[in-house]
């Protein structure tokens, strides 16, 4: 009995993290060769910066301006390490996705996605 609560518990705390991230303003999607963002917020974010999470540095990469709705991939290649080094995945698994935004209001947004 003990084990199904259990269970039952981990799965609505999985269905409460897919809550979480269906409201986030920025959608983040990885895959082998890219890194898609997108503005999911009602206008347009500047000054995005996104992050690759690595055991070892941050890689980041940046976008200027992303329209509302609209969806930005990132090359893999793209991405730098603050010594200029470029991010390859075949020598480092990255752990998550971290980008942050601003709006013309100047309102700040933050997303993280786990890398898939």
């Amino acid at each position: 009995m003990a084990l199904g609560i259990t269970a039952s518990q981990a799965a609505c705390s999985r269905d409460h993290e897919a809550v979480q991230a269906a409201d986030t303003s920025i959608g983040i999607e990885t895959s082998s060769m890219f890194v898609t963002i997108e503005n999911k917020a009602g206008g347009p974010l500047l000054d995005l910066t996104v992050a690759s999470q690595t055991p070892g540095p941050t890689y980041t990469s940046s976008v200027t301006r992303l329209e509302a709705g609209q969806k930005q991939e990132l090359p893999l290649s793209s991405f730098s390490s603050r010594d200029g080094a470029t991010f390859n995945l075949r020598l480092m698994k990255p752990r998550a996705v971290h980008v942050t935004a601003t709006d013309l209001a100047s309102k700040k947004y933050e997303a993280q996605a786990s890398w898939k």
